[in-house]
């Protein structure tokens, strides 16, 4: 007598759950990588680097004629 392998199969409702599941998960692992990866801490620092009033050049930023 030869018994034959039955796997179950999952309900398409199932199978669409997993599917997002993996996706939210994955998107959320990437997410968390990127943010504690050392290019976003240093693009965060050019940011606010950027935003500073004080003009990082003063030599290329000439003062404005006074009247």
């Amino acid at each position: 007598m030869v018994r034959k392998t039955e796997r179950k199969k999952f309900s398409m409702k199932s199978r669409l759950l997993i599917i997002v599941v993996m996706f939210i998960v994955i998107n959320l692992v990437f997410y968390v990588g990127s943010e504690f990866s050392d290019e976003s801490k240093s693009e965060k620092q050019i940011e606010q680097f950027n935003q500073s009033e004080d003009p990082p050049y003063p030599k290329f930023n000439p003062p404005s004629p006074s009247p």
